[in-house]
């Protein structure tokens, strides 16, 4: 089984770009609880507040949410292949919202699909690689006709036997851009969201906003590889873990990277558990003393 990048719109609104564009902030607190319905038994850890479009996608056991008036998004990775028709009613019914958005994409099978539902129903779905359809249903929409008509050839189609008359991953951002009125990119409209993890993580206290390609449309690695890339271009390691590394580390000040849980064996001997104990001794022995004392005064009163 597969998995791929999923990013969930669910809109309240007709026009989805407002509120973003207005500087309204995305609420925490509506996320929080969003999560605890998805995840009733897991204790879910903050990883900061960043902007979707300029942010690496999803790892596993991360979920990114975006709560807006009318308008809520929600990226995860999700262990299965694209097939956009197909998706759990779960996520569908996630937000009540009268039009739920789907976008799509695998990095290793290179297919990326989108859909539309309305009050429920599936109106429209396309998946797709550059040399195969995996699904389509439902009519194709106007925005679509330019491309099923060749006006947007695959860049070397002539390499491709049975090469599409466009790519996927194009008609995914023309879905994107005519659904909800702007395109994912690093230079567009930024997209505040909150990322948490779902894996048992301690929390990561972020001074850097995560950066990456567009995530529901490019299969990027996830923030942490991210970063060990660019220090291995730099010639540089950070070999320390995240306390004491390079400042660019979405993880600085922290003593793990993705999917990397701290052992309590290994947390007991920090550093900071040693100080935590150290100040607890001194406390015990305060108070210990006191006590001696107010005994030895009530003794010499007898």
């Amino acid at each position: 089984m597969g998995h791929h990048v999923a990013t969930f719109w669910y809109l309240g609104t007709d026009d989805p770009s407002a509120p973003i564009r207005s500087g309204h902030p995305s609420d925490p607190g509506f996320a929080r609880r969003l999560l605890s319905r998805l995840y009733p038994t897991v204790t879910v850890a903050s990883l900061g507040m960043f902007p979707l479009n300029r942010s690496a996608s999803t790892g596993p056991g991360e979920i990114y949410v975006g709560s807006f008036p009318g308008l809520t998004v929600l990226q995860v990775q999700l262990e299965s292949p694209v097939l956009p028709s197909a998706t759990d009613d779960t996520w569908l019914r996630l937000v009540e919202a009268p039009t739920v958005l789907l976008f799509s994409h695998d990095p290793d099978t290179g297919v990326s699909g989108f859909a539309r539902w309305e009050s429920g129903r599936l109106v429209r779905s396309f998946a797709g690689a550059d040399d195969r359809i995996v699904e389509d249903e439902g009519m194709p929409l106007p925005f679509e006709r330019p491309y099923w008509a060749g006006e947007f050839p695959l860049d070397g189609a002539d390499a491709i036997s049975l090469a599409l008359p466009f790519s996927p991953s194009s008609l995914l951002h023309a879905a994107h851009r005519d659904w909800l009125g702007f395109d994912l990119s690093p230079g567009g409209l930024d997209v505040p969201v909150h990322g948490f993890a779902t894996d048992g993580r301690r929390e990561v206290r972020q001074r850097t906003a995560p950066t990456g390609a567009a995530v529901h449309v490019v299969g990027s690695p996830g923030r942490a590889e991210l970063h060990a890339a660019n220090q291995r271009d730099a010639g540089t390691g950070n070999k320390g873990g995240g306390r004491g590394g390079s400042p660019s580390s979405p993880y600085v000040d922290d003593d793990y990277e993705r999917a990397t849980l701290v052992p309590a064996v290994a947390r007991a001997a920090s550093p900071v558990s040693g100080a935590v104990r150290r100040v607890a001794d001194v406390v015990g022995d305060t108070v210990r003393r006191a006590g001696e004392a107010i005994k030895g005064r009530l003794s010499n009163r007898r």
